[in-house]
């Protein structure tokens, strides 16, 4: 079976750009364009392997939504992507990875593979 992730980015083409990616690499892809969209998706018991999440959005943050989603899924992989160079203090024992945003394709999926080998 595919692994599949759930992307969630408030911004809709970059979204698109992801799943895209994705895709090609041979992932089932889920997006969601908020957090609270993305906890209905995860609500609705569709299998998620991991959550690939925005950290900057409006309303709630990344920060936040990562809290949310460890609480009510705590065996569940996180990545946070965000133009910050490194992880945001408030994320370090929450989330299983962190991608700078505009890192090349490769290291963003090798940073994926490597979430999903480590949860094996």
């Amino acid at each position: 079976m595919l692994p599949t992730i759930l992307c969630i980015d408030d911004e809709s083409e970059t979204l698109k750009l992801r799943k895209e990616l994705l895709e090609m690499y041979g992932f089932r892809v889920l997006t969601a364009l908020s957090g609270a969209e993305g906890l209905r998706v995860l609500s609705q018991k569709q299998p998620v392997d991991l959550v690939l999440l925005d950290y900057v959005m409006p309303g709630v943050g990344g920060d936040r939504v990562a809290e949310e989603l460890k609480r009510l899924y705590p065996s569940l992989s996180i990545i946070v992507m965000s133009g910050f160079p490194d992880v945001p203090s408030s994320l370090l024992n929450i989330v299983d990875g962190y991608i700078q945003k505009g890192r090349d394709p490769e290291a963003v999926i090798g940073t994926i593979m490597n979430v999903l080998e480590r949860r094996r």
